[in-house]
């Protein structure tokens, strides 16, 4: 199935995703829209493609990240799926739309309404004055077509360059992907493990945050490194608990945990 044309999804009568433009944006109000990154927004199309159904994590790197995948990172993967989620969080679904399978992958279960309708139109407007990100995964002809003509260089020289600047992006994406996601978080300065960790600093406070840590000191194992997301509006709440910071270059081992509906 292709992500192009004219065609976008409305689920739960609620948010509108527009995969020509990788955005998503609320019903009442189309023009606050979130814009998702390439891979995120791919992988979301595969789930909603296949509702009802478990995507595997390979299913997934190869849809969002083609032939590339394989050099896809393990925290890139999940960082993607994390800012994809962190998205539909900020448009407030009552239920969370994708569900983790442990060790089988994501799934969007089959009672969720989703239904195909004609992109609108400020959606169509927005894709064709805008100019959509090169994904890491692009083909020379399409850096090419974007590319003015310089009469002193060859046709030889733009494509080696072209390919230079290919192999550079897929080099570098996947750890550049991961360390930019989890920068901006902030370390908690007083915790009551021997763990640290990490909150989302684009929340108003982080009361939800230490309120969590007190009640669930289970989760810290051995001096890990836990990345919580939240929000003192929602109840919603994700962690990420890592072998070691997330940085990038670095090799490292996460696993995600979501509560939909978690009372602090």
């Amino acid at each position: 199935m292709s992500e192009t044309g004219n065609v976008s999804y409305l689920i739960e009568n609620r948010i509108i995703f527009t995969p020509a433009t990788q955005c998503l944006a609320r019903v009442d109000h189309p023009n606050q829209r979130i814009k998702l990154k390439h891979s995120a927004s791919l992988c979301l199309l595969l789930l909603i493609q296949h509702r009802g159904q478990v995507v595997s994590q390979n299913e997934l790197l190869e849809f969002g990240w083609g032939k590339n995948h394989r050099q896809v990172s393990f925290n890139a993967f999940y960082q993607s799926i994390l800012s994809l989620r962190k998205s539909l969080l900020q448009l407030e679904l009552e239920q969370p739309l994708i569900t983790t399978i442990p060790r089988k992958g994501l799934i969007i279960q089959e009672e969720f309404d989703i239904q195909v309708i004609d992109t609108p139109e400020n959606n169509s407007a927005s894709a064709e004055e805008s100019l959509a990100p090169l994904a890491p995964d692009a083909t020379i002809e399409e850096l090419l077509a974007d590319t003015p003509r310089q009469p002193l260089i060859t046709t030889a020289e733009t494509i080696m360059l072209a390919l230079t600047l290919i192999i550079c992006v897929l080099i570098l994406y996947p750890w550049q992907a991961s360390d930019d996601y989890f920068s901006g978080y902030i370390a908690a300065s007083k915790t009551p493990t021997d763990c640290q960790y990490y909150f989302n600093s684009d929340a108003s406070n982080f009361s939800r945050h230490t309120a969590f840590i007190d009640k669930n000191p289970g989760l810290c194992q051995s001096h890990k490194f836990i990345y919580i997301t939240t929000y003192p509006e929602s109840k919603k709440l994700s962690a990420l608990v890592c072998r070691s910071p997330i940085k990038a270059r670095q090799e490292n081992a996460c696993q995600p945990v979501y509560y939909p509906r978690y009372d602090s």
